[in-house]
């Protein structure tokens, strides 16, 4: 059976359209409660102290995923605890960042968030940053995960990085299939600390909504509201889970 796009997916107009995120949560049954209370998109972040990490079997990934998803978690999406710019070597990003992808697949998460925490000191240029991104790309689409590139300031680089990415693929030199293409996570409170307005970050990042959800992040249940009052068409975009929201502590991380 020819698989769906997660816009075309019948639970998609059916799950809350405001997710949470299960931030320093450890205990599965804890975790539990917090999704029932708060059905719709979920978020985990990965690494220490935290639900999941990439020390987990594969048996307790299945567990985990499986009682989240029971419990109203619609879709899943795991944030990776290792930054595209981090100051190690590019091979070492790949590695880790792989291995997060292995952990998605194995909770059955349909997203991976990777932060981008500016490449500024950090000696890669946008070429390497584009050439990590592909790569990462491919296996994602290899493990049915959509990829998702953070915003760590004002959206344009990272719109621009996605946009090369489709351009690539469509160019045939990039093996995405086209149900797991890779996107944006719009951190609402970096963007605005970068003196970016909303309604200017979204027509910037309208297009990718053509070919897969965006994830919005960095507002609490207060700044969400203001977002929705500035840019109107995201309450309806929210409702179709064209966009997905994940609520937590407004910040330049998300957190």
């Amino acid at each position: 059976m020819e698989q769906q796009n997660p816009t075309e997916r019948p639970t998609a107009t059916t799950v809350h359209p405001i997710g949470t995120r299960l931030d320093g949560v450890t205990d599965l049954e804890v975790a539990v409660r917090t999704v029932r209370e708060h059905p719709g998109p979920v978020e985990i972040p990965a690494g220490p102290g935290q639900l999941a990490g990439r020390h987990l079997g594969s048996v307790p990934q299945r567990q985990v995923g499986e009682a989240l998803r029971g419990a109203g978690a619609a879709p899943l999406i795991l944030r990776a605890d290792i930054s595209i710019d981090e100051d190690i070597p590019d091979e070492g990003v790949i590695a880790v960042l792989d291995d997060h992808l292995s952990l998605a697949a194995g909770v059955g998460a349909e997203y991976l968030v990777v932060p981008r925490a500016g490449v500024g000191g950090r000696g890669r240029s946008e070429d390497r940053i584009f050439s990590m991104l592909a790569a990462l790309a491919e296996a994602a689409s290899a493990h049915q995960v959509h990829l998702l590139l953070e915003t760590e300031g004002a959206t344009v680089d990272e719109v621009e990085l996605i946009q090369f990415l489709e351009r690539a693929r469509k160019e045939g030199t990039l093996d995405v299939d086209p149900h797991y293409l890779a996107s944006v996570a719009w951190n609402v409170a970096a963007s605005t600390a970068a003196g970016e307005g909303p309604a200017a970050a979204f027509e910037r990042m309208r297009p990718l909504l053509d070919l897969a959800p965006l994830i919005v992040c960095g507002v609490d249940e207060d700044t969400v509201e203001d977002l929705f009052a500035a840019v109107p068409e995201l309450r309806g975009a929210a409702a179709a889970a064209r966009i997905l929201v994940i609520l937590g502590r407004p910040g330049p991380a998300g957190a």
